[in-house]
């Protein structure tokens, strides 16, 4: 039997008000993403990229239609129910990284792994997270805080985080913004081995063709459509 996708929207529409002018950020999105599948989403600025993960990672409520991830309708979730879809189902690469400042890398990581996975030791945990930060090749950072870290060292914190509890679908905006060309490739073979190894469903924002190029299937963003 084929799986089901990890993602399926269906007439998909986010609508925001600004004064008294509705702004139609997406219109009627209907795609699917299937495990193991890597997915570029690509288009020019303002386009709704952003707002089409925003809400496929449930920090924005989708207008109308249906949006399901890891088999769960989350279009009527409470926040508590989105929380616990997060935990259990995402990971989230943003662009500005968001890692607590007053934490070091391995525990930024180690945080993620104790809010996802309970039934871990202590020891377990700072191992999985340990190991998450030297595979980004950070050995040598991991009691370092953010503030120490340059740019290209927080995205490979938050792609370390994001990966370390084998996320159902792993959402990446803009994942090789902040990285030299040498470590962008390592991290780009990261994504796409979970994808490969453990059936992670990814999607990536993008404006780097090369990137784009390598995933499985590439879709165009312009004006809120997607094709």
């Amino acid at each position: 039997m084929t799986a089901a996708p990890v993602v399926q929207t269906t007439a998909m529409n986010l609508r925001l008000t600004s004064g008294k002018t509705e702004l139609h950020i997406l219109n009627d999105i209907t795609f699917a993403i299937d495990p193991g599948e890597v997915v570029a989403v690509v288009g020019p600025s303002g386009s709704g990229k952003t707002s089409l993960l925003m809400v496929l990672g449930g920090l924005e409520r989708a207008s109308s239609g249906s949006v399901s991830v890891a088999g769960k309708d989350i279009s009527g979730l409470n926040e508590d129910a989105l929380a616990i879809f997060r935990r259990e189902a995402l990971g989230i690469l943003f662009q500005n990284f968001h890692l607590i400042p007053s934490m070091t890398a391995l525990e930024n990581v180690a945080l993620a792994l104790e809010i996802s996975e309970r039934d871990l030791s202590r020891k377990q945990i700072n191992a999985t997270a340990e190991q998450a930060l030297i595979d980004v090749g950070l050995k040598d950072r991991l009691h370092h805080l953010p503030n120490a870290l340059s740019g290209g060292e927080q995205q490979r914190v938050g792609l370390a985080r994001s990966l370390a509890t084998n996320p159902k679908l792993l959402l990446a905006d803009e994942p090789t913004g902040n990285l030299d060309q040498d470590t962008g490739a390592k991290m780009i073979e990261l994504m796409f081995a979970a994808a490969r190894d453990k059936g992670t469903a990814v999607l990536l924002i993008t404006h780097d063709p090369a990137l784009a190029a390598r995933a499985d299937r590439i879709l165009h963003m312009n004006q809120g459509v997607l094709a």
